[in-house]
């Protein structure tokens, strides 16, 4: 690679390409135990629980479509969205690669870039291996999991921040500023229009 090749990589994107907010994500077996650890020790909540999360969306796993389905709860600490899943099902995914290797916790770190496709493209010529991607109804990809280089030490997430899930998150880190730490530590929903057909975080 010559020096202007270099450059050019080097800054095609702007220092804060991944976007001014971030996600740590939990993958666990216990989904229940887990929520009140979060909610009980470390003071985190409440917690927006999807309970099926797939919707109509389409997942590639390592280059094959899976039928994994999986719960998903969402709160904040501050402007860090804490996420914990729970597959609902064996399906093949990276959630199940990670519980059948025998570990709990951080799965990974997620990121909502405003340009996703230029996002994706440095990750992957900086040696970030896509290993899942979720494809909306019209095929784009509206989440993508990467192996990341061992400086990283655990997957990365992208996925574009669009009106549907700003509003979506933004109505539960309301929720979670304005918790007293007692009330209705867990909200259980359907799935996510069950979730914004509801007055919660309004």
């Amino acid at each position: 690679m010559g020096l202007e090749e270099l450059t050019m990589t080097i800054t095609a994107m702007p220092p804060r390409f991944l976007g001014d907010r971030v996600q740590l994500a939990y993958v666990v077996r216990d989904l229940d135990a887990a929520l009140s650890y979060w909610t009980d020790v470390m003071k985190v909540g409440p917690f927006v629980v999807i309970e099926s999360a797939k919707g109509n969306r389409k997942i590639m796993h390592r280059g094959e479509e899976t039928a994994l389905d999986f719960t998903l709860a969402f709160a904040y600490m501050g402007e860090t969205q804490i996420e914990v899943i729970t597959p609902k099902n064996d399906a093949p995914s990276s959630y199940k690669e990670f519980l059948d290797s025998g570990r709990e916790g951080l799965h990974h770190v997620a990121y909502w870039p405003e340009d996703m496709p230029g996002a994706c493209s440095h990750l992957e010529r900086h040696g970030f291996k896509p290993v899942t991607a979720v494809l909306a109804p019209d095929g784009d990809r509206s989440v993508v999991y990467y192996d990341a280089p061992s400086a990283v030490g655990a997957m990365v997430e992208l996925l574009p921040m669009n009106a549907e899930r700003m509003a979506y998150y933004s109505r539960i880190q309301k929720l979670s500023a304005t918790w007293d730490g007692v009330t209705r530590p867990v909200r259980r929903f359907a799935d996510r229009a069950e979730f914004l057909a509801s007055d919660e975080g309004l």
